[in-house]
């Protein structure tokens, strides 16, 4: 299972101009993505970024640190955004009770701010849900849509896994607890999602299938990132221009319903390729048990201009995947 980095990953500052005009691109490209429901919220998303432009802030924390793996905002960057929008209401509650104080400058920035970020849909940095899709009472077990929202500490992008499984009787209170017609996590629930949800679809289905008492369907991972852009820049080779904006939108899925696997993402491998041989039979084996294959996809969202070279690179690659201007 893939560790959290340890050291501290490289990052760029941007403010002023520059700022404002990344945080406007990301935001469009996500919009412009046309992302189902296996992806985090796109509104969300592009809201979160749009609030760490100068416009949005107005002076109030000027510069923003870009993870130059990703080209998305560092994770303490997206966290100080989250704990504003929170603080948001109260903050202002304060402000106003004081009205006949003067505020500061840096003071009256911040409230202008935090009044820009009342109504905006900016995101969290998790998010856990649990739908219970259908009873069945003579096998005496329950199915359930998990849908698991993060922005990824490890890789600076935003990131959904939709989970489909059953569960028996034997783990209510252990596992996922149904009440009536809706349901509720157990924290043990929440431990083994943050713990298996640490990389692509299958390594999560294969995890989730030890656990007694669960069937696991199907595991879906939609990322949005990373992104090219002029402040962290595509491989030279992909002859993207000095203004254009790539943004990945890969998809993997590891479900019972797949006959096959398939892989049209070029910038991925299948999990079982980085195995020893061994290991990789093994793999196997629980793949043939539990069921599922596994397919990988990966769509593009780019600025006008950044299309051509982006499509040709694709087509030496022998992959199909969209790619939609912006």
């Amino acid at each position: 299972m893939k560790k959290l980095a340890s050291r501290p990953r490289p990052v760029r500052a941007l403010s002023g101009d520059a700022l404002e005009r990344y945080c406007a691109r990301a935001a469009e490209l996500i919009l412009n993505g046309r992302l189902s429901r296996a992806f985090p919220d796109p509104q969300r998303c592009a809201a979160t970024l749009a609030a760490l432009a100068p416009s949005a802030r107005g002076g109030y924390r000027p510069e923003v640190a870009i993870d130059l793996a990703s080209g998305l905002p560092a994770i303490q960057e997206m966290a100080v955004v989250v704990a504003d929008a929170a603080l948001a209401a109260e903050h202002l509650r304060t402000v106003g009770a004081r009205r006949e104080l003067r505020l500061a400058p840096v003071a009256q920035a911040k409230a202008d701010y935090y009044r820009r970020l009342i109504g905006q849909p900016v995101g969290s940095l998790h998010g856990l849900e649990v739908r219970l899709r259908r009873i069945d009472a003579e096998e005496r077990s329950a199915a359930f849509e998990v849908v698991f929202d993060r922005y990824d500490a490890a890789e600076s992008v935003f990131t959904r896994y939709t989970i489909l499984l059953e569960q028996k009787d034997a783990l209510w209170g252990r596992f996922i607890d149904r009440h009536g017609d809706y349901s509720k996590q157990t924290d043990a629930f929440r431990a083994k999602m943050e713990r298996f949800t640490q990389d692509d679809s299958e390594l999560a289905f294969l995890l989730l299938g030890q656990v007694e008492g669960l069937r696991v369907e199907e595991v879906v991972r939609g990322r949005i990132g990373p992104l090219w852009s002029p402040w962290a820049p595509a491989p030279p080779e992909f002859g993207a221009g000095p203004g254009d904006f790539i943004l990945h939108l890969p998809l993997d899925r590891a479900s019972l319903e797949l006959e096959q696997d398939r892989n049209d993402d070029p910038f991925s491998t299948m999990y079982r390729a980085f195995l020893s041989s061994d290991s990789r039979m093994l793999v196997e084996e629980q793949a043939q048990r539990l069921g599922y294959r596994v397919h990988k996809d990966r769509k593009f969202s780019v600025s006008r201009g950044a299309a051509a070279a982006l499509k040709e690179r694709l087509a030496r690659a022998k992959t199909m995947n969209i790619v939609y201007e912006a």
